[in-house]
């Protein structure tokens, strides 16, 4: 299955946690990695990155090299352009959808993307199938 990487499983690759939750959540990449084709955006990476810092205190030069050792060389990171502006334009109008939640959906319509794998349960809200833990 082709499937969207969010910031949310980004975010929990990078953070400290219990030893029990980190396991899940690696275990959970580890399937996304083998049975998968992993694809991101420039946002995800963007609110990874600021997520991490703002809510967890990670540095900024810590998630960018976990970004590039662990997610770059196993996620190809997509465009955006004005397709995906005006697809998230009727995520948000229709749906209500935040605006970047918006943008994730209409990179997944966009790239023809199976599912996103996202904590975010607003992605419930449409037709994509969401994967988590």
């Amino acid at each position: 299955m082709r499937v969207l990487v969010d910031a949310s499983l980004i975010v929990y690759l990078n953070v400290r946690m219990p030893d029990d939750e980190a396991k899940l959540v690696e275990d959970f990449w580890e399937d996304l990695l083998r049975d998968h084709e992993l694809f991101t955006n420039l946002l995800a990476l963007d609110e990874a990155i600021y997520v991490s810092e703002r809510k967890y205190g990670v540095p900024f030069s810590e998630t960018l090299e976990l970004i590039d050792r662990a997610v770059l060389p196993h996620v190809e990171v997509l465009p955006l352009s004005l397709e995906s502006y005006l697809e998230a334009k009727k995520y948000m109008v229709r749906h209500g959808l935040k605006p970047s939640d918006s943008i994730h959906a209409a990179t997944v319509e966009v790239f023809g993307l199976q599912a996103i794998a996202s904590e975010d349960r607003d992605f419930d809200k449409i037709d994509i199938k969401r994967l988590w833990l």
